[in-house]
């Protein structure tokens, strides 16, 4: 094993977690787009998961809401859209 790569035992049944990802994409009834990607451990055995990073890309019309949480801290930041006119 690499020295920066950390193994993760499951808290049940103590053997190695396996690590994920899932990007769900969907429409808001106020219009526009939420992109949501889930970074999580799983156990193979009893299937417990523990969710390791969550990140959420939201359009609101004038930019992008970007929130990221990490162990129980979240951090959100606004890009705002630009528009070039030629």
């Amino acid at each position: 094993m690499a020295s920066d790569e950390v193994e993760v035992l499951c808290p049940r049944c103590r053997v190695p977690m396996n690590y994920y990802s899932r990007t769900e994409k969907t429409s808001r009834a106020s219009g526009g787009t939420e992109i949501k990607v889930t970074r999580f451990f799983k156990c193979p055995v009893c299937g417990k998961v523990i969710v390791d990073e969550e990140i959420v890309l939201r359009d609101s019309g004038d930019g992008f809401v970007i929130t990221a949480k990490r162990n129980g801290l979240a951090k959100t930041a606004f890009v705002r859209r630009v528009v070039r006119v030629q």
